[in-house]
């Protein structure tokens, strides 16, 4: 008995048959020739793959370093922060030190006019201080106690006494007392008298009298008469104590004008108001005598 063929069947084995002539056929063909377009071709499909290959090694060769340039770009945009904050602080602080230099200045300027004021003022309180003593006398040499109850009238009396050919009759005393220093211990120097006469025309004689009369003295004891001058007019005038021992040993006159400059006679009347200037005149006209 015969086999019999379905029609699908036949079809499938007609489709199969057909490719495995292809088959066969192209094996049978001949090799494509290379011509300069198949060429480019295939050339081109190398530069791609070549391409696609380097730009993804590329890639990822780069990515490390681009991490670290973002990096790199945070901090330097954050320094670029910081430096613009600092430099709108330094304009800050540099205006406010042109301010203050200004001020410095201003200030430096007031302290000047106020030191010149000031030496002003304290040489008008010294001269009004030496002008309030213009009828004090200073008494120096008797000693601690010896004026017992009454000073005034002790002070007068040693006048009278001791200055009687210009005095008529005993001064009167206005104030006398001791220097408001601490009463010494014994045997130190005993503190001066402040002696203030009710007449300018008294004290005057009292003292020209005394500046005749360099020795003057009480029970055995050296007493001294000075003018009352203020502290410091005093420093002003002790100044001029080297100068006056030089001129005195040499037999030179000299005397104090008031407040505080010194008079030379020799060859002529000189008057100086510094210690240089008299010193400079000392060593130039007189130290060779």
């Amino acid at each position: 008995m015969g086999k019999t063929t379905k029609p699908g069947s036949a079809k499938n084995q007609d489709a199969s048959s057909k490719d495995g002539e292809a088959s066969d056929m192209a094996a049978a063909a001949p090799p494509v020739p290379l011509t300069v377009d198949v060429l480019v071709s295939e050339l081109e499909k190398s530069r791609r793959s070549l391409s696609d290959e380097f730009t993804a090694l590329l890639n990822a060769s780069l990515s490390p370093f681009q991490s670290s340039l973002e990096s790199i770009h945070s901090t330097l945009a954050s320094h670029t922060t910081t430096i613009s904050e600092m430099e709108t602080a330094l304009t800050d602080h540099s205006g406010r030190i042109t301010e203050l230099e200004n001020e410095v200045t201003s200030l430096k300027a007031k302290l000047t006019a106020a030191s010149d004021l000031n030496a002003t003022l304290g040489s008008a309180v010294d001269d009004l201080v030496s002008r309030s003593k213009r009828q004090n006398l200073r008494v120096v040499g008797f000693p601690e106690g010896i004026e017992g109850r009454n000073p005034r009238e002790f002070i007068s009396d040693f006048f009278f006494k001791t200055v009687k050919d210009v005095l008529s009759a005993p001064p009167e005393i206005d104030r006398a007392h001791r220097s408001l220093a601490p009463k010494p211990r014994q045997g130190d120097r005993p503190r001066p008298f402040i002696v203030r006469f009710h007449r300018l025309l008294d004290k005057d004689s009292v003292l020209r009298w005394a500046k005749e009369h360099k020795e003057l003295s009480y029970h055995g004891h050296t007493i001294k008469i000075y003018e009352d001058f203020s502290a410091g007019v005093a420093r002003k005038c002790a100044a001029f104590n080297r100068v006056k021992t030089s001129l005195y040993k040499k037999g030179i006159q000299f005397g104090m004008i008031y407040p505080a400059r010194l008079r030379i006679t020799h060859n002529g009347e000189h008057v100086f108001d510094t210690l240089e200037a008299a010193e400079r005149y000392l060593q130039e006209h007189i130290q060779d005598l």
